[in-house]
């Protein structure tokens, strides 16, 4: 959350592009910390209030319909994370046609490509600040690589259309029906 909010503000003006959060209450900062952290990465751009792109953030939890819509708002989902298992959100938005921003580590990459989005680099660091994790690696996306990534999709827009019908292609395969039969098969090898 942090690493695309910090790239978004770095990188766009006012009406160059917009910056939705759909943030899950479960996981997620507070909405209060979560105003301090963007006031930060304003201040850190130097940039005027009235230059400052827009960012809409939504703490509600949302019926399917609601997530399609949501998903259906947006050009590209981005995900710059430091870790996943699978990253559900990911293929959900694929399913929907919009190709990832994702950082090239964790479980997305095992469906997410450059032909149906885009891997952004990274550096692994050390996690000291959650227990349950520590002494375990992470990656810390590259800002560089994510706000070019973000730049390019703004202006490739073709690219953008390409990749989604890729996108779409590869959720086909993630179905749960699919899921369920590629388990079952497994389950009869052993």
């Amino acid at each position: 959350l942090q690493h695309a909010i910090r790239a978004f503000l770095q990188e766009f003006k006012k009406d160059e592009a917009k910056l939705i959060l759909k943030i899950n209450p479960a996981y997620a900062m507070p909405q209060d910390m979560l105003r301090q952290l963007i006031t930060k990465y304003i201040n850190e751009t130097g940039k005027k209030l009235y230059d400052i792109p827009e960012i809409v953030a939504s703490y509600d939890n949302l019926t399917k319909q609601q997530l399609n819509d949501l998903y259906n708002e947006c050009d590209v989902f981005l995900n710059p994370t430091e870790g996943e298992a699978f990253s559900l959100p990911c293929i959900e938005a694929m399913a929907c046609g919009k190709p990832v921003i994702t950082t090239n580590f964790g479980g997305q990459i095992d469906y997410i490509t450059q032909q149906n989005g885009w891997l952004i680099n990274y550096e692994l660091h050390e996690i000291k600040h959650e227990i349950m994790y520590e002494g375990i690696n992470w990656a810390l996306p590259n800002l560089n690589s994510l706000k070019n990534t973000m730049k390019y999709v703004t202006i490739e827009t073709e690219k953008v259309f390409e990749k989604g019908i890729k996108a779409i292609e590869t959720a086909c395969n993630y179905t749960w029906d699919n899921s369920a039969k590629k388990a079952t098969n497994y389950l009869n090898l052993l």
